[in-house]
């Protein structure tokens, strides 16, 4: 039970910190473009402190699932020069745009972290571990060794060579001995073993000798080259799911709001931390990307308010704004009603397992 208390409050102050960086975002730009700012506050609901310097309030609250920046004449008319309603449209945009621009920041330094520490760069044909057990084992290979040569198949150290092996092994028949050349401290050695059926995650059956290859992760400079191109594969596959959400209905059943994502964090963290950082990579992009759709009440929405002003010349009565983020909000609070319900009838009937 307190296990499942910590994952939980894991969960929690990670989607706290993925929002509190998207107003991050709106409180830096809007302070160096110098909108003037009420409050920043990290936190939802009753103030537990805060503190006010250089006329804004600072503030933590009660509910830790993200926070505000409050600006003065962000929805309203006001005579105050620093106040939002009274700034080019320039600096406008920027400082909406911040908000999801950071969650952008921020999901890339998490995946350069995770392909830096975790994914895989190069492999090579050479063993790094042995299974017990497993043919190669009873055949006497150990780890260090480098394969040189499968089925008479000369064999490259990189890549290239591993994904010839494993194409050159799996287009015979697997039943047949395999004869592999090894190279062990400058000698070279012939080894004959037989490929076992192992049963995969997924039900399939794969022909195994029980070898690990030897790999190495993306250095620095590598994981911040690779980050962006990673970033644009995974957001083109989040817009596809949300095109076939929008247009298909497809994947509604799965779809969670707040006390989902926390069942889920709270679920897949045990994995390690691995998967903390590739929840928070997933999570902070997703927000991004949904705070930029034009929908009223998000950035998006606001960000095409001021397209619109730019391209007529002329801006839009905060008021007639307010009022239509307003009803965009009372949408949004509807939608995040009915998917807490969701999420609260999948936990009783064990749709989250913990």
């Amino acid at each position: 039970m307190l296990v499942n208390i910590l994952y939980i409050l894991l969960a929690i102050v990670m989607l706290g910190v993925i929002v509190t960086v998207h107003e991050f975002g709106h409180y830096c730009v809007g302070r160096l473009c110098g909108i003037g700012i009420v409050e920043f506050s990290v936190g939802f609901g009753p103030r537990l402190l805060g503190w006010e310097r250089k006329g804004i309030q600072y503030s933590l609250r009660a509910i830790p699932l993200g926070g505000f920046c409050a600006f003065v004449g962000e929805d309203e008319r006001n005579d105050d020069p620093r106040a939002m309603n009274n700034q080019p449209v320039w600096k406008r945009f920027l400082t909406v745009l911040a908000g999801p621009f950071m969650n952008f920041v921020l999901a890339f330094v998490v995946c350069s972290i995770m392909l830096n520490a975790y994914f895989i760069a190069d492999t090579y044909p050479a063993i790094d571990q042995v299974m017990a057990g497993m043919p190669a084992e009873a055949a006497g290979l150990e780890p260090g060794d480098r394969i040189v040569e499968v089925n008479g198949v000369a064999l490259t150290n990189d890549t290239a060579g591993v994904n010839l092996m494993l194409s050159t092994m799996q287009s015979g028949d697997m039943t047949r001995p395999i004869d592999l050349v090894i190279e062990r401290d400058g000698q070279t050695l012939d080894y004959e073993m037989t490929a076992v059926p192992v049963e995969a995650e997924d039900g399939s059956t794969r022909y195994q000798i029980g070898i690990v290859f030897s790999s190495r992760t993306f250095n620095f400079f590598e994981s911040i080259r690779e980050a962006g191109s990673y970033m644009v594969e995974t957001t083109g596959m989040m817009l596809d799911s949300l095109k076939n959400l929008i247009f298909k209905g497809e994947g509604l059943q799965d779809t969670a709001g707040t006390v989902g994502i926390i069942a889920v964090v709270a679920q897949r963290a045990r994995e390690g931390l691995y998967m903390v950082l590739w929840l928070m990579y997933i999570i902070s992009l997703n927000l991004g990307i949904m705070n930029l759709l034009p929908i009223p009440a998000l950035d998006g929405g606001r960000l095409l308010f001021l397209i619109v002003e730019t391209i007529r010349r002329k801006p839009i009565p905060p008021e007639k704004e307010g009022m239509v983020h307003a009803v965009g909000m009372v949408l949004i609070l509807a939608l995040f009603v009915v998917l807490t319900y969701h999420d609260i009838a999948r936990l009783v009937t064990g749709g989250f397992n913990f």
